[in-house]
């Protein structure tokens, strides 16, 4: 009996060492499904993500930068960037024509990655701020918003599938959660 149960541990061991390194595979995959994810919330959004793939296409660099530049280039193509910084403001003001609990929803989205956005520039200029060819400050807004949207997405616009339903838990947020909250 003893030697029966070691060998169900083992095996319930394998198996939920087996679930994390496919979790983590799939949220790796992030990137390369942006296309499911765009479907993930239907709900009306304060980014047209229409320019998105042709700057994604025209970036260089690895997949952060490029990221970071496809980010920053359809922003620009919007008219939300101040130089390297992103217009907070005009992002708000997108958000004016969105209706009743939902506005509310995605101005408190806006302002969280507004926090963000600041936390990870402090950050990275106290590690001696390298600084990459595009706007960090695009793509954290990009991914940000992406992930409050899908989180925060009401029921009636939520589209349930293993890709959406990984990222609204917040499995696939890469920075470890912390720091504080107001």
């Amino acid at each position: 009996m003893k030697q029966f149960k070691s060998s169900q541990l083992l095996i319930v061991a394998m198996m939920s060492v087996f679930v994390d390194i496919s979790s983590a595979m799939d949220c790796k995959e992030v990137f390369q499904r942006k296309e499911e994810i765009k479907e993930c919330c239907t709900a009306p959004a304060v980014l047209k993500m229409d320019d998105f793939d042709e700057c994604m296409s025209k970036a260089e660099g690895n997949h952060h930068e490029k990221f970071f530049c496809g980010s920053e280039c359809m922003l620009k193509a919007q008219g939300l960037m101040n130089g390297d910084d992103v217009d907070m403001d005009g992002i708000k003001k997108n958000a004016e024509g969105l209706e009743g609990d939902w506005k509310e929803t995605v101005l408190q989205i806006v302002d969280t990655c507004g926090q963000k956005i600041d936390a990870i520039k402090a950050e990275m200029e106290q590690r001696g701020g390298s600084k990459g060819q595009c706007s960090a400050s695009a793509g954290i807004l990009v991914m940000c918003l992406g992930n409050g949207y899908i989180q925060s997405c009401p029921a009636e616009h939520f589209h349930e599938s293993e890709l959406c339903n990984k990222v609204k838990s917040g499995e696939c947020d890469k920075r470890p959660k912390g720091g504080h909250h107001h």
